[in-house]
């Protein structure tokens, strides 16, 4: 036995003695990227090309290939591995109707993940799983064809064609555009027709070709036949019955056969292991495999099927070895355009300096792309801008006032970012008086326990002394800062370096103080384990796993006395919450809203900031009703009639049924979730410092009973823009200005390849401004169902007061096709098509007919 182990030592490790890894083929710069690639293939077992194929990708010392953790995230900048420029959520940068904008969006990301990894020794010195800078699971193009999914905020919205120019750009910002190296990969998102999330690992969604062909795929299609997206994620759910993680006709004929590709497909996160336990379309891990790798998947994120039952299914031959060999060439293939196996002198990417991160330029850009994608839905009577120099107080109240939301995939951002109520505060510094009324509800009888009336021992200031954990059992040497109050929420706040591991406990402990006599009850609203200590009496004792819960007690307490107060929490996993909450002495049949009518009373105008967050929609959590909660639209009923001027802030990031609001309030605002410097772009809009001209990337509808059931696909049963026959609340494209334009002289142009429609475009009114020019068409009389109009072109273009500019757009014979499920092919039929310009989907300004043979 000693003899033949040391014979197989020697049989291994021959081929290494006396050869410098820097000597073989793969490392020479000299060799094209397919030498390269077949050389560490020829070299590699096929268990270690197995490795390959999982995101946490392992190192292959033998060889000097480094680990590789696949993963990171960058919807609206960097989310792992430490602080970077946060931007608008992605759909505020489709609300800017700007490509341009949003490719330099999309390079200032990648800069930054480069810098990050250059700062970490061309990565080798990052050690966290899914967290490495160069591979980006971004952007998400699912059509957003149902505003009550959870993940709409994280698309560009409704229609094929905008989506298609947005996401190319960041695919393009992402990828560089140098002809050697990538500076990241980008990776489109989630392929194809993952929409719906709570049925979301199950979902079969039934969808005839013509709809995916014209509705669900454009997008991708663009950004991999144009963009050259060196990844891919496919989807959860299943199409027509066969998950999209095992259909090969979706992996290999339309991918590749038809558009060419040559990068990677890897799998949203576990989804190969729903092949076997939601999907039932397979009875075993191994044939999960089987079904996924041989359809095309070529690397999993999850690290199960791929990391424990693939090399099984290899060896038990069920799985041939050329399949492993294809998925392990595209994912080196990757790595290699990369530069990982090259000197970082001859990569331009790797001299990118870790001071781009969070840069003054990134942060301008940040505000910038805040202030374009801001959208004027209401401005009665012109109420707005405001002038700040003739105001002597505004009341700033609602939900999200003192909020910083960001969606979600959000990173840490490097600045301290600025609310709402931050940016008007400080636009309106030393100019008018600024009067905040913190955020109440009548929803539930416990409020916040608010900063003022909570101290501790540690230090002067106020707040409660906090003892963060990273795992559950309060134990090892905690993380310590003095927390104002306990809103520990990390679904919905912004990313805390504090709260950034899955497991943890935190332990809270002080005085309360309060300044009134009376009854009290304390609460605390959290997830999974709590024991809360008042006067170092134990009065709730839930230290164990449990759902969401309000846990509450009475006690007296009298105005100038300290009473002491210890509050422990464990999460294990998920939606982590805890927070405390209490009710003050003689709120009952009090008026909750006493010191918020007081303000709107005693200001020239009322700014409310209203919306939504993550409690309502997210990743796995989709909405029910399309409007606002009910405890603020009957708040804002309340103050309306304590002070008309009214101005509404928005901070979602899909659209709402605000029919009180638009019936009733002078002015609304749509800001999104609009990222770090999102307070001041508000404040730039509200006060004239920046005219508004985003526009709406999908309808706003008046009621979730105007859409089909979610789980209905087809588009053309009412769905969007295109095929909803109802009345809007707004329509598609929407979106006013502080100024008004005038559209004329249009003219169309046709040769035997393409159409050219042109129209002249002039600001009319006292501000300068840009004006989003919008391309309808509209196929006059065809022999299948076509869309009530098609966007086929647009353009954002500022104007100065009294400027006209003329607007052309070049429209291909092809983009007039529809695809023929007779003949299974594009179809153009030749007839008149209606051409339209206009400035919405509903406001069309100018129109002609063509007949196109």
């Amino acid at each position: 036995m000693k003899l033949g182990r040391f014979i197989f030592l020697i049989l291994v490790l021959l081929p290494n003695i006396g050869f410098s890894q820097s000597e073989y083929r793969f490392n020479d710069c000299s060799l094209s990227i397919e030498e390269r690639v077949d050389d560490l293939m020829s070299r590699l077992t096929v268990e270690e090309k197995v490795f390959l194929l999982q995101a946490s990708g392992k190192e292959i010392s033998r060889l000097g290939v480094d680990k590789y953790y696949h993963g990171n995230e960058g919807l609206h900048g960097v989310v792992k591995g430490g602080r970077f420029t946060v931007f608008p959520q992605a759909i505020a940068l489709s609300a800017t109707w700007n490509p341009d904008l949003i490719y330099n969006v999309a390079t200032a990301i990648s800069d930054e993940a480069r810098a990050k990894w250059n700062f970490l020794n061309q990565g080798k010195d990052q050690t966290s799983g899914y967290s490495d800078m160069l591979t980006m699971w971004s952007p998400t193009i699912n059509m957003a064809r149902d505003p009550r999914w959870g993940r709409t905020p994280e698309t560009y919205g409704e229609d094929p064609f905008l989506t298609s120019k947005i996401g190319l750009s960041f695919v393009n910002g992402l990828q560089g555009d140098d002809e050697k190296y990538l500076k990241v990969v980008a990776t489109p998102k989630h392929f194809v027709a993952n929409n719906e999330e709570e049925n979301r690992f199950a979902c079969n969604a039934d969808i005839s070709e013509r709809a995916l062909r014209e509705y669900y795929l454009p997008a991708f299609k663009a950004c991999i036949v144009e963009g050259k997206a060196q990844a891919i994620m496919s989807a959860y759910n299943a199409i027509n019955g066969i998950p999209c993680t095992a259909n090969n006709w979706l992996l290999q004929t339309v991918l590749r056969d038809e558009w060419g590709f040559t990068g990677y497909v890897v799998s949203d996160c576990g989804a190969p292991k729903y092949l076997e336990k939601s999907h039932h379309y397979v009875e075993t891990p191994q044939m999960a495999a089987k079904v996924a790798i041989e359809a095309g998947l070529d690397l999993e994120c999850g690290n199960v099927i791929y990391t424990n039952h693939l090399y099984p299914a290899y060896q038990a031959g069920l799985v041939k070895k050329e399949s492993i060999d294809k998925a392990a060439r595209r994912v080196l293939e990757a790595r290699f355009k990369l530069g990982i196996f090259d000197p970082a002198a001859g990569n331009p990417y790797a001299k990118i300096s870790p001071d781009v991160i969070g840069s003054k330029e990134h942060q301008e850009l940040a505000l910038e792309t805040s202030r374009q994608s801001i959208v004027l839905l209401k401005n009665q009577d012109n109420i707005l801008p405001l002038d700040a120099n003739a105001i002597k107080k505004v009341a700033v109240v609602g939900f999200n006032a003192n909020q910083v939301v960001f969606g979600d995939y959000s990173g840490l951002p490097v600045i301290s970012p600025i609310s709402p109520l931050k940016g008007i505060q400080n636009k309106l510094a030393d100019k008018a008086e600024v009067q905040y009324v913190k955020w109440k509800t009548a929803a539930r009888n416990l409020n916040i326990l608010e900063s003022e009336y909570l101290r501790n021992d540690k230090n002067d200031g106020k707040g409660l002394y906090a003892e963060y954990y990273d795992d559950k059992f309060l134990e090892g040497t905690p993380q310590t800062r003095t927390d104002k109050v306990v809103n520990f929420d990390p679904v919905n706040q912004p990313p805390d370096p504090y709260t950034n591991y899955k497991h943890k406990s935190i332990r809270w402990t002080g005085y309360i103080a309060p300044n009134i006599t009376g009854d009290y009850k304390i609460g605390v609203n959290s997830d999974d384990g709590i024991r809360l200590w008042l006067n170092d009496e134990l009065v709730v004792d839930e230290w164990h796993n449990r759902g969401t819960t309000t846990d509450q007690v009475d006690i007296k307490m009298e105005a100038g006395k300290k009473y002491a107060i210890k509050l422990e929490y464990f999460d294990n996993g998920g939606d982590a919450i805890c927070q405390l909450l209490w009710k003050v002495p003689n709120a009952d049949g009090g008026d909750l809203y006493e010191e918020d009518r007081l303000a709107a009373r005693s200001s020239d105008y009322v700014i409310a900031v209203m919306g939504i967050n993550k409690t309502i929609e997210k990743e796995g959590k989709d909405r029910v009703e399309l409007g606002l909660p009910e405890d603020q639209v009957n708040y804002l009923k309340d103050i309306y009639k304590e002070n008309k001027n009214m101005i509404v802030v928005l901070v979602a990031g899909s659209s709402l049924a605000i029919n009180w609001m638009d019936a009733t309030v002078p002015a609304i605002v749509d800001a999104w979730y609009p990222g770090e410097s999102g307070g001041t772009a508000i404040a730039d809009v509200l006060f004239g410092d920046y005219n508004p001209a985003g526009r709406l990337p999908f309808t706003f509808y008046k009621s979730e009973k105007d859409l089909p059931p979610m789980n209905d696909y087809e588009v053309t049963k009412g769905r969007t823009y295109q095929y909803f026959e109802g009345e809007a609340l707004y329509s598609f494209g929407y979106g006013l200005s502080y100024t008004s334009f005038a559209y004329s002289d249009m003219k169309i142009a046709k040769n035997q390849e393409s159409i050219t429609i042109s129209a002249t475009v002039k600001n009319t009114g006292d501000y300068e401004g840009d004006e989003v020019v919008q391309l309808y068409v509209k196929d006059v009389k065809s022999s299948v169902q076509r869309p009530l109009k098609q966007l086929v072109g647009f353009k954002r273009t500022s104007l100065a007061i009294g400027e006209s500019k003329s607007i052309s757009f070049e429209v291909p014979i092809q983009q007039l096709m529809f695809w023929d499920e007779k003949c299974n092919e594009w179809h153009f039929e030749k007839g008149a098509f209606e051409f339209m310009i206009g400035a919405s989907s509903s406001d069309i300004r100018l129109k002609k007919t063509c007949k196109v043979k």
